[in-house]
């Protein structure tokens, strides 16, 4: 993909140079066919012909290598592939060849598409909030309680005739009063509807932070420098080798060397904690969206620490995504190794894309990332047949199914529901379900998707209920919101 980048893009430099094929082959030292070539995509340049190249086109060799527009050019893709599910497109040029004709086309293409993906999102995210918000429920609740009380009132002084003046100032007095509230409750809920904030950007420190992660897709280089760089100077031996004796009468658990790494991070990382929070908006330092952040940071960087990317990516493809075996590889829990292999996001260097999901028996949902064409709920539950909830029935063993979306997307859902710690005697197990999923046509890079026959376990599921369009579901729990 990259290589068909680099071509036009020695070509479209040359011509800006004024330079002929001719003279830019033979001050980089071979010949003009060979040139037509490589400008073609015919012909490979290798790295020292690069090296030549861009010293006489008197530019950076990043520039040739088409790395920025290799990743342009997969999320043009990916938008192509997302209106080609909907309806029927003309044929359409490569995507290499848009980015490397035309890329300020290309980049203001995807920001239109962003922009409508950010409008869409958000009138799903109030449909959502429609049915969850307690501050709408109340609000309507409060409205209704008002009305009603304003129509007895109105009832009974239009039905009497021979009210004492007392009782008609009473009742006067409670239509005023229910009237005053009324409108606040009015108003209150106009302001909220008139947000621009409430309409189209994250309105809880939550969500800032997921729309943080879901934009910076889960990896920030700043933070794997520092845990290269920790695990250079050895500061993190100490911790990944704890003594396992340790007075029992002092009553408390000893720190696992996770939590240690992300307190040293804390001090540590700071630094580059709030450089990447001061890059978006919305993160004021002594704000809640800032706190849950950075701890969202901190743990990225022990993480990174203990599980360093080059490392992980290796053993990721070598065991094939298996979160199980890495986690036993790298010695850390099961849900710490599916989080770790969801950031696998460095440029040229890419893992299998996943989204990520945990929630408990109750179905209420404590982390989420989710994958452009698969939407995860923020408020109530998912889709009722995801094997998130599957695994709860076999703690430990790992669920897994394909499925489909009604907009013709297919997934590879995988979970297995983990212990977060051990139970207290005669307590109750406190159980979590991890989820990974990917697209479908990565799954057979994924060990989950051994021994299933896609096409024959492909399961329709939705997203939740209320934005199903699958009426006729056994499984349905609520009516759609749109029919």
């Amino acid at each position: 993909m990259a290589a068909k980048l680099v071509g036009l893009k020695i070509r479209t430099l040359r011509m800006q140079a004024g330079l002929s094929q001719n003279i830019l082959a033979q001050r980089a030292g071979i010949s003009p066919s060979y040139l037509n070539l490589i400008e073609r995509n015919r012909r490979p340049a290798s790295t020292l012909l690069l090296d030549r190249i861009a010293a006489e086109l008197a530019v950076d060799r990043a520039q040739l290598d088409g790395e920025a527009e290799r990743r342009l050019a997969d999320e043009v893709r990916e938008v192509s592939a997302e209106l080609a599910a909907s309806e029927k497109l003309p044929e359409l040029a490569s995507a290499e060849e848009f980015v490397g004709h035309h890329p300020g086309w290309a980049a203001l293409l995807l920001r239109l598409y962003r922009s409508y993906q950010d409008r869409d999102a958000a009138v799903l995210a109030l449909a959502d909030r429609l049915e969850h918000d307690p501050f709408l429920r109340d609000s309507v609740h409060q409205m209704l309680t008002h009305v009603t009380s304003i129509r007895s009132a109105a009832e009974i002084m239009q039905a009497s005739d021979t009210l004492e003046s007392t009782d008609s100032r009473r009742f006067l007095e409670i239509v005023a009063g229910d009237s005053a509230r009324l409108s606040q409750t009015a108003m209150a809920l106009a302001a909220f509807f008139d947000s621009a904030q409430t309409r189209v950007r994250a309105a809880t420190p939550t969500e800032k932070v997921d729309a943080l992660i879901v934009a910076s897709q889960n990896y920030f280089p700043e933070l794997e420098a520092y845990a290269d760089a920790v695990r250079a100077t050895g500061e993190h031996e100490t911790l990944l080798h704890i003594p396992p004796a340790f007075d029992a009468a002092d009553n408390e658990e000893r720190p696992s060397p996770f939590e240690q790494l992300r307190a040293q991070a804390r001090l540590g990382a700071a630094g580059e904690v709030a450089a990447i929070l001061s890059r978006h908006e919305g993160f004021e330092q002594d704000g809640e969206a800032f706190r849950l952040a950075a701890n969202a940071l901190f743990a990225y960087t022990a993480a990174a620490v203990l599980m360093p990317y080059e490392p992980f990516h290796a053993a990721a493809e070598r065991h094939r995504y298996d979160p199980n075996r890495l986690a036993r590889l790298f010695g850390v829990s099961y849900e710490q190794a599916a989080h770790r292999m969801t950031t696998l996001r460095r440029p040229g260097r890419e893992g299998v894309r996943f989204a990520f999901m945990r929630a408990d028996p109750s179905g209420y949902i404590s982390k989420r990332l989710p994958l452009p064409r698969l939407p995860l709920p923020r408020y109530g539950n998912a889709c009722p047949l995801w094997v998130i909830y599957t695994a709860f029935q076999t703690p430990g063993m790992t669920a897994r199914a394909f499925g489909a979306l009604a907009s013709g997307d297919d997934f590879l859902f995988f979970a297995r529901a983990v212990e977060k710690q051990p139970a207290m005697t005669g307590g109750a197990r406190h159980l979590m379900s991890i989820m990974l999923a990917c697209d479908g046509d990565d799954a057979a890079r994924v060990a989950a998707a051994d021994g299933i026959e896609r096409r024959a376990a492909t399961v329709p599921v939705g997203t939740t209920c209320r934005l199903c369009v699958r009426e006729a579901c056994r499984q349905r729990q609520e009516p759609p919101l749109i029919a």
